[in-house]
């Protein structure tokens, strides 16, 4: 599967499909059973991003992580995943309280995959994320918190420099060179 272009590859239908697969596999590993997707909901979501994109420079200009943070927050705010994460693994660990986060926890996930392997165009160079991002548990369930309540309005910027932060962090040899 292409990295990153999965999302936006500028056709709404087969950026749904893609999702509905990886939101059947994710549930599937977690025996989490089921889960039921809003479809209207989420063509609402990848067609947001494809023609409301919240950046002037637009979808097929930004960044992967302006576009991970575009998906993130239209996916977080339109909620399409309406089953919670009922899997007993889940349930009986740390994350039983998460359950009903379903939407961020897809959002993140799929962004931290889909970020894996981007190849980002600065202005000196072209980089490719080698390293896949990862967190502290106590990282992620805080971030899985805070993105639950997120808007594209309010929270775009906020979310695309959390990502950029975090590929950064894993990936030192991407960054721009540090200012202060």
């Amino acid at each position: 599967m292409p990295k990153y272009n999965f999302l936006y590859s500028g056709n709404v239908r087969t950026d749904a499909l893609t999702i509905c697969d990886y939101i059947d596999e994710y549930y599937s590993q977690l025996q989490a059973g089921e889960a039921f997707v809003n479809i209207p909901s989420l063509i609402e979501v990848v067609n947001s991003c494809l023609t409301h994109f919240p950046h002037p420079s637009g979808c097929a200009e930004s960044s992967p992580f302006k576009k991970a943070a575009a998906f993130t927050t239209s996916f977080v705010n339109a909620r399409p995943i309406v089953t919670p994460i009922n899997s007993p693994q889940f349930l009986e660990g740390q994350f039983g309280d998460l359950a009903n986060h379903q939407n961020a926890i897809i959002a993140f996930d799929l962004c931290v995959d889909a970020l894996h392997g981007a190849k980002l165009q600065r202005e000196d160079k072209e980089v490719i994320l080698q390293n896949r991002i990862s967190v502290s548990l106590h990282f992620w369930r805080d971030l899985i918190i805070a993105l639950s309540g997120c808007s594209t309005a309010n929270h775009f910027p906020c979310v695309s420099l959390i990502y950029e932060a975090l590929a950064y962090q894993t990936n030192p040899d991407a960054s721009y060179p540090r200012v202060t």
